[in-house]
């Protein structure tokens, strides 16, 4: 195991144990650890665990291996925070091999122009409307949001989460040989903006009732609470009423797409539906409303007959003769 493996590994355990006592300790996500595995040394390491807000147990880490975390460490940081670094690029290596102004060539060649570790959080310095602009753009691009393990604030850049999804940009654009005179991360950006991923939905294909069983089930009903057979237009009226319900239920169990996030926006993301004004599929019910039309209907004929009819048990019979219809 090398230098900057054990301080990985030692860094991990001192994070374990809160700061301050009753404090909870920091949250060390999985992308975290592969970002500190993937450092070129130990110098590489110390920097991303300050970017990563780590500095104190850093410093807890070189008071206990006797080092003075000051002038050497604090170069490294300024180097990965700025970019400075000649061998850290992010996503490649520097003989990453690329085309560059028509002429074959290497990542390393043409250094000052390409992305490397610390560029992904120079936003940090932007204002908060700057911050929220891009906010916005990563969020429609999918890279940023709660629904890709990336939470947020507005106008806040979190070098845990904005900045590793703009670290996935400039990785990106480094391999495609864009770097920062060919404005790189905007390019992949839009990209992203005009080939987004859809999640994946699972929607029930719907098996609309045969309309012929609809009229034996309403038929039935007829005979068993009033006698008769229904009128024609009784019957048309109820089936289409039933087909049309049970339409507006599978449309309503479609999910809608997302309204584009703006940087006005941002609040609202995620904690509401960008779905207003329509019924949700509970909200529908064709047995239910079936009965309610038909005791509707027949309510004036229910009273001359005497009947005293228990709406409860009458609307589990016509919901019993419509259940067996798919729907």
């Amino acid at each position: 195991m090398n230098e900057k493996e054990d301080f990985i590994n030692q860094l991990l355990q001192l994070v374990k144990q809160p700061l301050v006592p009753g404090e909870n300790p920091p949250v060390i996500t999985d992308e975290l650890i592969q970002d500190l595995n993937e450092s070129v040394d130990l110098n590489d390491a110390l920097a991303k665990a300050n970017l990563y807000g780590l500095g104190e147990y850093v410093n807890q880490w070189a008071i206990s291996q006797d080092i003075q975390p000051t002038a050497n460490l604090d170069i490294a940081i300024q180097q990965a925070i700025l970019g400075q670094s000649p061998d850290q690029y992010i996503g490649v290596s520097p003989d990453q091999v690329i085309m560059y102004g028509g002429q074959k060539t290497t990542v390393g060649e043409i250094g000052d122009n390409f992305y490397q570790y610390g560029d992904q959080n120079v936003f940090v310095n932007l204002t908060p409307e700057e911050i929220r602009d891009i906010q916005a753009d990563l969020i429609n691009a999918g890279l940023l949001g709660a629904n890709v393990g990336r939470p947020f604030r507005p106008g806040v850049w979190d070098i845990r989460y904005e900045g590793e999804a703009m670290k996935l940009l400039m990785g990106q654009a480094n391999a495609q040989g864009v770097g920062k005179a060919e404005k790189g991360w905007q390019n992949m950006m839009q990209l992203f903006l005009d080939n987004p991923i859809a999640t994946p939905q699972e929607v029930q294909t719907n098996i609309y009732p045969d309309y012929a069983a609809i009229s034996n089930s309403i038929n039935g009903m007829f005979e068993r609470e009033l006698n008769r057979k229904p009128n024609e237009y009784e019957k048309k009226l109820l089936a289409n009423q039933y087909l049309g319900d049970v339409e507006k239920q599978y449309q309503a169990s479609i999910p809608k797409a997302d309204q584009p996030i703006t940087p006005d926006t941002l609040e609202d993301y995620g904690n509401h539906s960008n779905i207003e004004d329509v019924e949700s599929r509970e909200d529908i019910d064709p047995n239910a409303r079936l009965f309610q039309t038909f005791d509707s209907i027949t309510q004036k004929e229910q009273e001359r007959l005497g009947r005293n009819v228990d709406i409860q048990a009458t609307n589990k019979l016509i919901i019993d003769s419509i259940t067996s219809i798919p729907t």
